[in-house]
């Protein structure tokens, strides 16, 4: 509904209500009409029959009042003021002449309402009016004009009024109210009410006071108030309407010049003149000319994405369309008969559905269920069907790389020590083991006895390392990058001083997140200046001792480098605090509350290595040991996950060190703890030299996975042991990717690859033995070799004295195709081997990666 408030302008002399001068504010309006209705009491007044108020007769409520039903007094018997007013329109009739009889009978035209009415509310029904209580004749004689009245003033003449003005008045307004000529010859019907005046205003808002305004124009034709208010608001709304619609035409015709002038100007540069239309030369099959560059080019035609369906063909001029499909109205059932289907780009979603029931094959074939987007998306479609890992229900297809855009490579050396002419002396200050690469890799170079790195993205390196020294207190073996004065040490292990001349072995492992012309080192330090002195310094010739492998930025891995505290006091079982260094995405790893643990945010495959230095005091820390422990928290429960023994020392400086890979889960914890001897005492290290640190690799499931093992108790090797294979048993769920062979004559000694890729071994062996160099070899066999290849080499020396157990560790990285297989030699030098621990401190564990 439209309202409209119109202001009217209020004459000085004329009260709104009927016959009352105007005085300060507007009085409430009152009915004036032939007959009243009930009495009313606003200011003790009452509305008199005659409808006027009982106004003096001089008075301009008096003139309009004997207008309305008696004969008007001649200007000369009104009073000055009066007669100089505008002349009210007079009534002439019958009902001049009726009397008071005709005045009180009903009638069925309604009363005017003189003053405000209120909004939104229908007049009182019609009743006859109450009759006065009876009066003497004389008092209730009618004035003449058949108005009652009030008694005039003093010196006033009584208003007479001749038919004749009445008469002239109609007749000048009729003609303004659009009346034809028979109308105006026709005299007024009786009637003992007086109709509403014939020019009333045209609207009338409610909150006006029954106002007077100017006479409106004659297209305003005669109609009452109401029927002008609402006239005005349908004119209105239809002028609102009109420039509403005209709006909308000039913006459809400016957006449909738009769109012309763009086409023509796309058909202005196909039809050039004065050009070819291929002018971007000859295009590949596979693509198009693209005109709308500036010159045009040959683009790639687009593929259409997983989920969406070929509109029209890639042609010489043109791209491929492409259209979502829309699997709801395809399969109305897809997600069931009660379950409401919604279409996305590329795929669908069942609203309603848990999580849980959508991941075991809801989505059905060719579909997978996203669980960042909650909804079922199309899988991907390999170009030239190159996948590597095929879709399943949680997880999309996984493409084959091409050679120029490598997931993964691995890349391997050897470590020669620098002769004693060339720098042997400075072992104290440091020095970088010279590198020595096997094959040529596009990711690094060799330079300067660095690695030199020409690609963005994330590193894993295994370094296999045995020496024989007489330097005091220890050697520092580190991985440094940059290799300038303003690198920093990745990770590092000490090496204890011995008690005898024999080799010792450790492995350093590390991950970081490089980037272009940064460079990688080994570096060998002594903490005093006798180590130059000694000429007793020698390194083990191993197999390939350096490996790594490299991860590109699309697999979506994270890497993490947390450094662990300095304990103040010596202590037994040691639960290390980690610090985060670096961190590549530190949304999906984290520290837990008490910075005791990394936390997993998605599910993923974790490789890990933890690296601590400990300073330990007294005999039974040589007789029993350390042991590293790491543990796997999921949903409150605490599980092992590894354990790693390491021979004690006593007085000396050393490092424990455990590395391996798992699958983890969203909100997974891992965790370390350290224990010792109850008679030992410990103090563990930790600052920014790289000697105590945690590094660590997340990487999606959908390109990775891992599988975990242990030697099994059946066939160990024992006695004298000359290149004997290791039986293992799977503790891990089964993977596709990695497999060990459970039956003919490799079962249990070999563990297969179904797809090509990298992978990354750990292994520890706990054991007891008599042998002056005990050998643990990494052997690779392909369809291509039928024997058996060494890629990854590692020793353990003698038993240091006094020891119990002691332990020998291997690490490596290498490639992998459909079809390798790889096993685990022993070969014991001069000696035998007594004991080999299957359960505790014994485990090996093997990631795989797509490439």
């Amino acid at each position: 509904m439209l309202h409209i408030s119109i202001p009217l302008q209020l004459s000085e002399e004329v009260s709104p209500r009927c016959g009352q001068p105007l005085r300060g504010a507007q009085p409430r309006g009152r009915t004036c009409s032939g007959r009243c209705p009930a009495p009313s009491r606003r200011r003790g007044r009452r509305c008199r029959g005659d409808g006027c108020g009982g106004r003096a007769a001089g008075s301009a409520s008096a003139s309009r009042c004997w207008a309305r039903g008696a004969a008007a007094p001649s200007p000369a018997a009104l009073p000055p003021a009066a007669a100089a007013r505008r002349p009210r329109r007079p009534a002439a009739g019958p009902a001049a002449a009726a009397g008071p009889a005709a005045r009180r009978a009903p009638s069925s035209t309604p009363p005017r309402r003189c003053g405000r009415r209120r909004a939104r509310r229908r007049p009182p029904p019609l009743r006859p009016p109450r009759r006065p209580a009876r009066r003497p004749a004389a008092a209730r004689t009618p004035p003449p004009g058949g108005a009652r009245r009030r008694p005039a003033p003093a010196g006033t003449a009584p208003p007479t009024a001749p038919a004749a003005t009445a008469r002239a008045w109609s007749a000048a307004c009729r003609p303004a109210c659009g009346r034809g000529p028979a109308a105006r010859a026709a005299p007024p019907p009786p009637r003992a009410a007086p109709s509403p005046p014939c020019c009333a205003p045209p609207r009338e808002p409610p909150s006006s006071r029954g106002t007077t305004s100017p006479t409106p124009p004659p297209s305003w034709g005669c109609s009452s108030p109401a029927t002008s208010s609402q006239s005005l608001q349908e004119d209105i709304q239809n002028y609102f309407e009109s420039h509403l619609q005209g709006l909308q035409n000039q913006v459809r015709n400016h957006l449909q010049k738009s769109f012309s002038v763009h086409k023509v100007e796309v058909d202005a540069k196909v039809i050039n003149v004065g050009e070819s239309l291929l002018d971007c030369g000859l295009c590949e099959s596979d693509e198009f000319c693209n005109f709308q560059k500036t010159p045009s080019q040959c683009e790639k035609c687009t593929l259409c994405p997983a989920g969406f369906f070929q509109m029209a063909e890639c042609s010489a001029n043109s791209d491929r369309i492409c259209q979502d499909r829309d699997e709801c109205t395809e399969s109305p059932s897809i997600c069931g008969e009660r379950i409401k289907c919604l279409n996305t780009p590329g795929g669908f979603r069942c609203l309603g559905i848990a999580e849980k029931d959508a991941a075991l094959g809801m989505c059905g074939e060719e579909y997978f269920f996203n669980k960042e987007m909650q909804e079922c998306q199309a899988c991907l479609k390999c170009e030239d069907d190159m996948v590597a890992v095929p879709c399943s229900t949680v997880s999309d297809t996984v493409c084959s790389a091409t050679s120029e855009n490598k997931l993964s490579e691995s890349w391997a050396a050897n470590i020669i020590l620098p002769s004693v002419k060339s720098g042997i002396s400075q072992v104290y200050s440091g020095l970088n083991l010279k590198i020595k690469g096997k094959l040529p890799c596009e990711i690094l170079s060799v330079e300067d006895n660095s690695l030199v790195f020409r690609q963005h993205g994330l590193l894993w390196t295994d370094l296999n390392f045995a020496v024989k020294h007489n330097c005091r207190n220890f050697l520092q073996l580190s991985l440094k990058l940059n290799g300038s004065e303003e690198g920093y040490e990745l990770s590092g292990v000490r090496i204890e001083q011995p008690e005898g001349k024999h080799f010792q072995s450790t492995s350093l492992s590390s991950a970081a997140e490089v980037e272009p012309s940064q460079t990688l080192s080994v570096y060998l330090r002594s903490p005093n200046q006798f180590c130059n002195q000694s000429k007793d310094l020698n390194i083990y010739d191993l197999n390939t001792p350096l490996s790594l492998f490299w991860l590109s930025h699309d697999t979506g891995a994270v890497a993490l480098s947390a450094q662990m505290s300095t304990a103040m006091h010596y202590q037994t079982n040691y639960r290390p605090t980690f610090k985060i260094i670096s961190v590549s995405d530190p949304y999906m790893l984290s520290l837990s509350h008490d910075g005791r643990a990394i936390k997993f945010t998605e599910t993923g495959v974790v490789k890990f290595v933890f690296h601590q230095a400990l300073y330990s005091m007294g005999h039974m820390c040589v007789r029993e040991g350390f042991s590293l422990i790491s543990y796997i928290n999921r949903n409150g429960t605490n599980r092992e996950l590894m354990n790693v023994f390491k021979s004690g020392v006593n007085y000396r400086d050393t490092s424990i060190s455990a590395s391996g890979a798992t699958k983890v889960g969203a909100g997974d914890l891992i965790s370390f703890e350290i224990l010792s001897p109850a008679q030992c005492n410990v103090r563990y290290f930790g600052d920014s030299s790289g000697i105590s640190m945690f590094s660590l690799i997340w990487i999606p499931s959908a390109v990775s996975s891992a599988i975990s093992a242990t030697v099994s108790v059946t066939g160990l090797p024992t006695g004298a042991v000359r290149n004997k294979l290791l039986d293992f048993t799977q503790v891990s769920s089964n993977e596709k990717q990695i497999q060990l062979v459970s039956s003919g004559q490799l079962a249990q000694k070999y563990f297969i690859f179904t797809e090509k890729g990298v992978a990354s071994l750990a292994f520890t062996l706990k054991l007891i033995h008599s042998c002056s160099v005990l050998k643990m070899t990494l052997n690779q066999l392909t369809m291509d070799h039928m024997q058996p290849t060494a890629i990854a080499q590692q020793i353990g020396g003698q038993m240091p004295e006094g020891s119990t157990w002691t332990s020998v560790s291997l690490r490596a990285s290498f490639e992998v195709h459909n079809g390798t297989l790889i096993s685990v030699s022993l070969d014991c030098v001069r000696g035998r081997i007594n004991q080999i621990t299957h359960e505790h401190g014994t485990s090996i564990s093997i990631l795989w990666i797509s490439s």
